[in-house]
């Protein structure tokens, strides 16, 4: 029997094994390791991309502070994004990495390098091509007979293989299994919703507009994506991305949806969610953000994304969209499009000072981006300042073309500034490429200006559109029924006034519009009366005026000394309370019922008319 060991012996003894047996672990991982990083160049020479991928995010999983590692998933990784962001990772792990510095200077990331230039000397090749030596015709015929036998060993194997694999499949059918990665998209996939118009007897609104892009050669986009982390593992990730590049939405949700069941990550719900957004879809990207917090607290984009979510989709939120703002800055005090937002959310609430300030935050770290002169304009509108407004969105348009809030935002100004027929080109590039879901408010701009450059036609179009989106909009229904009075419809302008007053009994300009809708149908009793009940809806001069220059056309046929009365009460008050036509006629018309024999002259439309309704301020910010 062998004599045991001591204690004190074994003790030391233990102490020897433990690091020799740590060092065969570590040698034994690093031998399996090189043998994987060789099955990754055998891949990628053959290549099988996906392959490779999956074999270095093996390794990157147990190592990922290994240049090497990174380096090989820049060439095995599908879209440019996610190689630029290999190759940072290596020059962040290894700054002297020339492979890494060569490739981001190839990209555009990194300027030019003298030194890393090779040589022209270095870059000559031999063109000297070996002469093909004769076959030997005895050791053709052997390796002939080597191949045949050999392809029948391998054909046995084969059908051995094949008889193991149907058993085991056998044998696993009844089992559960890890569910396999379908790249393929989701049939329950939600579809993007789509706005849902009415039939109207107007020809749709359907321009063909050439973009102002479209001569670019490639467009661009001037702020670039938030640390997006590569998948490479997930192949619907990349398929995702190309689609979203490409702007195939549908399909790029589609393949990301796949891609979050399979590894659930922020980023990628954040995308989902940002995708919804910039096509209206405000529920469904509310939706996508909470996922995004709830996969990780302290992912930045997704509580901005939210914030823009629940601006759009909850009115009367401005709280909750602070806080959320407050929060992304936290999480990343650089996040400069977190700067625009607050300052959109304070020029809304009129604290400029504010507005201003948070935009030079964001300016300072995005100095030459498009969206700082966008919002600078966009203040510049909230504080009245038109041409400030326009210079700076006009700055925006010339850093970026496919900006396209600020085609809807030059075209409210230039409404603001009474220049339709210059607002009409940017406002049909916007309705023509932007969101899919309806813009009320812009398709009521266009339609105001289509209207005072004489088509009538094309602006009652858009109105219909506009109103089989929302039926609840009072402006709308006014803005209709002025269109169809200038055109002579009185009949229709009749229905508009009457949809509108029944939103809103109170409304003076409905009430008005109904009786000039009578006046121009002949029922001069009707009109009298409507425009009476209008006298009590007054609230200033102006308001007066027009109740006493409608009503006295409405009654001269009835009661001349009615109308008399009316247009003594119209001259009786201020000048700057009328259009000067609106006294000339008034005047003309005491002359002419002082006679005795009057000649009326009724008109639904007046020969001078008050100014025209402009766009609200209030623009919509870039989503």
């Amino acid at each position: 029997m062998p004599r045991l060991l001591a204690s004190p012996a074994r003790a030391e003894l233990g102490h020897l094994i433990l690091p020799l047996r740590a060092g065969c672990a570590t040698l034994f991982t690093r031998m399996a390791d090189e043998k994987i990083l060789e099955e990754v160049r055998t891949a990628l020479a053959q290549g099988q991309r996906a392959r490779a991928r999956d074999l270095l995010t093996r390794l990157l999983r147990r190592d990922p502070n290994q240049p090497e590692y990174w380096l090989w998933m820049s060439a095995a990784v599908e879209t440019s994004k996610e190689r630029l962001y290999c190759l940072r990772e290596v020059l962040r792990l290894d700054p002297d990495n020339l492979d890494a510095r060569r490739g981001l200077i190839l990209m555009g990331a990194l300027p030019r390098d003298e030194r890393l230039v090779v040589p022209a000397a270095l870059q000559r090749r031999s063109w000297q091509v070996e002469l093909e030596k004769p076959r030997d015709e005895a050791t053709h015929h052997l390796w002939r007979r080597i191949a045949l036998y050999g392809g029948l060993v391998l054909l046995v194997v084969a059908l051995v293989t094949l008889g193991v694999f149907s058993v085991n499949r056998l044998r696993q059918r009844a089992q559960p299994t890890r569910p396999a990665i379908s790249f393929q998209p989701l049939p329950t996939a939600t579809p993007l919703p789509q706005a849902q118009t009415a039939a109207t007897p107007n020809p749709a609104f359907t321009p063909t507009i050439t973009p102002p892009w479209a001569a670019l050669a490639a467009t661009y986009t001037p702020t670039p994506a938030y640390g997006r982390t590569p998948h490479p593992i997930i192949e619907a990730y990349g398929l995702g991305l190309r689609a979203f590049e490409r702007g195939d939405y549908n399909r790029a949700i589609q393949y990301l949806d796949q891609a979050a069941q399979i590894q659930p990550a922020a980023d990628i719900y954040t995308l989902i969610g940002d995708i919804y957004l910039s096509r209206g879809a405000y529920t469904q990207a509310l939706q996508a953000y909470n996922q995004a917090v709830q996969t990780d607290k302290t992912y930045a984009p997704a509580y901005l994304g939210r914030a823009r979510a629940l601006r759009k989709s909850a009115p009367n939120s401005e709280k909750e969209v602070l806080r959320n703002l407050e929060e992304a800055l936290r999480l990343d005090p650089n996040l400069a499009e977190a700067h625009l937002e607050l300052a959109m959310l304070a020029a809304e609430q009129n604290d400029l000072a504010e507005a201003t300030r948070q935009l030079e935050q964001a300016a300072a770290q995005l100095p030459d981006s498009p969206l700082v002169a966008y919002y600078r304009g966009w203040i510049a509108l909230q504080a009245n300042d038109l041409d400030e407004a326009l210079r700076q969105v006009q700055e925006a348009l010339q850093r970026d073309l496919a900006l396209l809030p600020a085609y809807r935002l030059l075209g409210q100004i230039y409404l603001l500034q009474d220049r339709p027929a210059q607002a009409i080109p940017p406002l049909e590039v916007y309705l023509t490429y932007g969101p899919p879901s309806p813009d009320v408010e812009a398709l009521g701009w266009l339609a105001q200006a289509y209207a005072r450059e004489g088509r009538t036609g094309p602006a009652l179009a858009l109105l219909d559109r506009a109103l089989a989106t929302d039926r609840l909009n009072l402006a709308l229904w006014l803005q209709r029924g002025e269109v169809n009075l200038e055109a002579g419809n009185y009949a229709d302008a009749l229905e508009d006034f009457k949809a509108a007053l029944n939103l809103n009994p109170r409304s003076l300009a409905a009430s008005l519009g109904l009786g000039r809708a009578l006046l121009g149908l002949q029922a001069y009793g009707d009109a009298y009366m409507q425009l009476s009940k209008s006298e009590g809806l007054a609230r200033s001069e102006a308001d007066k005026a027009a109740i006493y220059y409608w009503r006295a056309q409405a009654v001269e046929s009835l009661d001349p000394r009615a109308a008399y009365a009316d247009w003594q009460r119209l001259l009786a008050l201020p000048e700057t309370a009328m259009p000067a036509a609106w006294r000339a006629q008034a005047q003309a018309a005491l002359a002419r019922l002082a006679t005795p024999t009057p000649t009326p002259l009724y008109s639904a439309t007046p020969t001078g008319t008050p100014p025209k309704a402009t766009p609200t301020r209030a623009a919509t910010a870039i989503r």
